[in-house]
């Protein structure tokens, strides 16, 4: 008997989209990275939903908070010189494929989601930081 998963046999941490690839739900320590930025950075999550997926903290669509969710990305490539970055993210992230897993009655991060900085950047996840 294999243990890989089958169409029907998804893994717990994974979802199935409509073309048969895995996602990964998305946990605190998660790699993020902004278009305008200079480097990456981690999702951050100073308190749990009380979820934890490999005993991490699972994040929701609405882990976007400035500095206390998304944190700096050196410099904003906006304008030259580059200032700081100060990441301003009014809206909840954006997931590509749809899941029903929902954390506090908000949608649970995908790995393949998206969020929008006033100041043009497009922020998304490298990983999903499970270990």
């Amino acid at each position: 008997m294999h243990n890989q998963p089958t169409q029907n046999q998804v893994p717990h941490n994974q979802v199935l989209d409509d073309i048969t690839k895995l996602s990964e739900y998305v946990v605190c320590g998660a790699t993020t990275r902004c278009t305008l930025g200079t480097m990456l950075s981690t999702l951050a999550m100073p308190l749990s939903h009380g979820v934890f997926l490999k005993e991490q903290p699972q994040c929701n669509i609405g882990d976007r908070i400035p500095i206390k969710n998304i944190r700096i990305f050196g410099n904003c490539k906006r304008t030259l010189p580059p200032p700081p970055c100060t990441p301003v993210v009014p809206l909840p992230w954006v997931n590509q494929k749809n899941t029903t897993l929902s954390i506090n009655n908000q949608k649970a991060l995908i790995d393949d989601a998206v969020c929008f900085c006033t100041f043009g950047g497009v922020i998304s996840l490298v990983d999903s930081g499970q270990k």
